[in-house]
This record gives C-alpha cells, structure tokens and sequence, in this order.
C-alpha cells in the first residue's frame, strides 16, 4: 500500500486589473485567477477567456459564512491552503441546540485510505473545537486504560453520539482518517483506528511523547509554541480550554493517549494548559477533532 505526498504549497495566477485586461488569458478548468487590483477571484472553465468569467471577492472565502459544500468543494480542488488559514473559525449549531466553534488545525495532515488507487490519500482539511462542550465526559467507565482509544467508552460510544448531533451538511462531508494509538495498559503496541470524530493524542498538541510512546501522529501547526510564549505552552491559549464553547469555566480537557508508565490513565491538557493524567473513570472536557475530504 502506497501512500501519496502531496505539496499544498501552490500559488494561483495573480495580476493587476490591467494585466489581465491585456492578456485576457482562457483559464484551465478549475484554475483560480486573482485580480489584484479590484480584489477578485474567477475560476476558469477551460473555454471562455477572462474577461467574460463571472467574478467574486475573496470576502466568499469568510469560512464562516460558506456552506460544508462549499467548503469541501475547495478542500477537493486541492485550494484549502490557499484560501483558508490555519485557525480559521466557523461556528456550528449542535442538534441539542448546543453551538460549538470550530478551528482549522491544519492542512492535509490526516490520511485516509483510498481503496480505488490502494493508496493512503490525505484529508483536504483537520478541524478541532476551538473550546470544550458544555459535557464533561468519561474516558471509560472505570479507571482501566486497557484497549486505549481504540476499546474505549470515549471512542465506542460518546463519538457516535456526538456525531449524530452535527448538522448534516458537515456529516456528509466528514471522512475516516487513520488514528495511531497506542494499545495501553503499558503496551508499546500502536493500532490504527479508522475514525470519522477523534480526540487528539499528546503529541499531536504538544509536541512530545515524554509520557506517552512514539508514533500517535505529529503535532498540528495550530498548537505549535512560538516566541510569544517562550519555548513553553504554557499560557498558550490555544492549550486553555472552556466549558460550553467558552462561556463556561476552563476545564481539563482529554487526549486519546493512555498515559506509558500506567494501566489506568490517559493523558489530558489541564485547566492551566499543562499535559498530565487522568484516571479514565474522570469526566473531563471533550474538544474532538475531523476531516474533510481531499
């Protein structure tokens, strides 16, 4: 099984209004012009020359106001990165009424498996909560973390539930991505889960695996430390997360890792933004992530 590399680091053609008046060029299907001057995007057909393609202002791009169409029309055409920004929010409205806002993790960073080519194929887009739901939530039943994610109450049960609770727009545009885990219960074993909602693992946020094994992902670029906080996440307030999207208290919030020196925790962010563990009888904050299609 192969799997596909792509580079998203693509530029569409740009040019003053009146460089494009004096080319007039016919974009290929599917091919993004920018308008410099009147700060417009077309989208060529293949046929029909520049100055006759309708135009829209780069404002359509405002994640918040597109549709999971939309959105996944652009995620499909290979342009997510161009358009979006790591951190982009858009805000959902639960099936209970609940509103939850949502951020963009990073770009073509999870993989799925593409059984037409036999091939692993990265998602267009990972989304994360931005905050906690208003539930806190049990990892399991009692504090066992034998199974890791793969067994647990989180992943069987509370993930299904939540995903039943989107709007269905997003829920047909959301796909299985391929998860390591380890296997807990101190195993170096790491499964591979095929997830449409997942929790993060620890280093997918932090960055380490000082108390978790190796090979649960790789950090996403919206938790990465920069200056501002001194080579330390803590006080990064992408790590602090809020009850009720926010409007409640912060809270402990859990990661998918069962802790490695341990039969009875996983890991979790702490209300001050300091990873630790938790036996996974406790209720935290859930802050789930999921992708888009490519």
């Amino acid at each position: 099984m192969a799997t596909k590399t792509v580079n998203w680091k693509m530029k569409q053609r740009q040019g003053t209004a009146s460089q494009w008046a004096s080319k007039n060029p016919v974009l290929a299907a599917g091919e993004f012009g920018y308008d410099t001057t009147n700060d417009v995007v077309k989208i060529g057909d293949g046929k029909t020359a520049w100055s006759s393609l309708p135009s829209f202002r780069k404002k359509k791009y405002d994640l918040d106001s597109m549709s999971w169409s939309e959105i996944s029309q652009i995620a499909r055409a290979g342009r997510a990165p161009m358009l979006f920004n790591i951190g982009d929010e858009k805000t959902i409205t639960l099936s209970t009424g609940e509103k939850i806002t949502l951020v963009i993790l990073d770009f073509w960073h999870d993989y799925y498996y593409d059984a037409d080519n036999d091939e692993d194929v990265p998602a267009g887009i990972t989304f994360g909560l931005k905050n906690c739901l208003a539930t806190r939530y049990q990892m399991n039943a009692s504090d066992t973390n034998v199974g890791g994610w793969e067994s647990s109450k989180m992943r069987t049960s509370v993930m299904a539930t939540l995903l039943s609770q989107l709007p269905s727009g997003l829920q047909n545009v959301i796909i299985e991505v391929k998860k390591q885990t380890s296997a807990g219960n101190k195993s170096t074993t790491i499964t591979t889960t095929n997830d449409k909602l997942f929790l993060l693992s620890e280093v997918e946020v932090d960055g380490t695996t000082a108390a978790t094994y190796a090979n649960e992902g790789k950090q996403y670029p919206y938790f990465m430390r920069n200056n501002a906080y001194e080579g330390d996440y803590y006080g990064n307030p992408n790590y602090v997360k809020g009850l009720s999207n926010g409007d409640g208290d912060s809270c402990h919030w859990w990661l998918r890792s069962p802790s490695v020196a341990s039969t009875y925790t996983f890991r979790y962010v702490s209300n001050d933004g300091y990873v630790g563990g938790n036996g996974a009888g406790y209720s935290c904050g859930v802050s789930f992530g999921f992708c888009d299609y490519v």
